[in-house]
């Protein structure tokens, strides 16, 4: 009797052994692979922010405002924001106000300047800039709309290749790069360009 028990036991636990290993080599392995996969899931979708808004101050007193429909980091650059279907306003000094949107931007989450590119509109007062890029740069004050320029406003309509406005002064600056890329028509007073 003490024979049978003593084999139950060791089939028992060869049994067990062989499950365990079975279990090792087959279903755990498996089993880590999902879990690798799921983490590296959760993290490039802790990467993708949705419906984003940054709002800041810059030395010189101005508000700026930035919304986004989508935003992403990327490794690498952890400080820059790239981001779909951009909407800015700008708060100048003295109350008026740079509404700036676009299909793309990149947004520096550290000097908050921003880059914005594909089918930019930027609208201040009665200027209408559209261009396919437009850049803001705190630091040196600066905005420059380039690459298909075409500004607007009450008088005139102009094509060039860049324009620069000063954030301070309100000042601008025209460039052309090429002669024939600089064409102003003056605007119709009956509406018809």
């Amino acid at each position: 009797m003490r024979k049978e028990i003593l084999i139950q036991i060791l089939l028992t636990v060869l049994f067990f052994l062989i499950l365990i290993f079975v279990y090792q080599k087959y279903f755990k392995e498996e089993l880590d692979e999902n879990t690798t996969l799921r983490k590296e899931e959760n993290t490039k979708k802790e990467n993708n922010l949705i419906n984003i808004t940054y709002e800041s101050i810059d030395k010189e007193g101005r508000k700026y405002v930035i919304t986004a429909e989508t935003g992403k980091f990327k490794e690498k650059e952890p400080d820059l924001i790239f981001m779909t279907n951009v909407n800015a306003k700008v708060f100048l000094l003295d109350g008026s106000v740079i509404y700036i949107d676009s299909l793309n931007a990149e947004y520096n989450t550290l000097s908050y300047d921003t880059k914005f590119y594909r089918e930019v509109k930027s609208k201040f007062l009665e200027h209408d800039i559209f261009c396919k890029n437009l850049n803001i740069f705190f630091k040196e004050n600066l905005i420059e709309a380039f690459n298909d320029l075409n500004y607007k406003n009450l008088d005139f309509i102009m094509f060039a290749d860049k324009i620069e406005i000063n954030l301070l002064t309100k000042n601008s600056k025209i460039y052309n790069f090429n002669e024939n890329n600089v064409i102003i028509k003056n605007r119709n007073l009956d509406g018809n360009n």
